[in-house]
C-alpha cells in the first residue's frame, strides 16, 4: 500500500465550509474544502491529510 501525507493550513472560512490549502508546489492537493459540520467550532489551524491507495 502506498501512503503519502499532507499538512495543510487554514486559509479562510465560508459560510458552510473551512478551507485548508498548501503552500507547496509537489503537494498531492493545493487545497481541501471541509463542511463546517465536519469540524469542532474553533477549526484546527492546521490539519494532516493521509492519502493511501495500492
Amino acid at each position: 500500500m502506498n501512503v503519502t501525507t499532507v499538512e495543510l493550513t487554514l486559509v479562510k472560512s465560508t459560510k458552510g465550509t473551512h478551507v485548508y490549502g498548501s503552500d507547496l508546489v509537489d503537494a498531492a492537493t493545493q487545497s481541501v474544502y471541509i463542511q463546517r459540520s465536519a469540524l469542532p467550532e474553533q477549526p484546527p489551524s492546521t490539519i494532516t491529510l493521509t492519502l493511501s491507495w495500492e
